[in-house]
């Protein structure tokens, strides 16, 4: 028998939904991460490739986003599913 839809699961998809895209478009975006300043070309990636201050800026947010969201999304996932962690249930 299925579970009723309840207000923990359905804050739990969007919340999982933002950190995984969130996750993977900058892994998209940013395929030589991290950036950093370098002397020739202002800033580049692991790679060498040189890219530009706006990049850089936008890489720096999706860095710091990253480092609060996946921590906290994760614990406030484990919170709202905690009664079905502990019964075993499958998410």
């Amino acid at each position: 028998m299925k579970e009723p839809w309840t207000w923990r699961r359905v804050t739990s998809l969007p919340l999982a939904a933002v950190m995984f895209v969130w996750f993977f478009g900058g892994m998209y975006l940013y395929p030589d991460a991290p950036l950093h300043p370098c002397a020739a070309n202002g800033f580049c990636g692991k790679q060498a490739q040189p890219h530009g201050q706006l990049d850089f800026d936008h890489f720096m947010v999706w860095q710091s986003v990253l480092t609060w969201l996946w921590p906290l999304g994760m614990i406030v996932l484990a919170m709202l599913n905690w009664e079905r962690i502990r019964a075993g249930r499958k998410l």
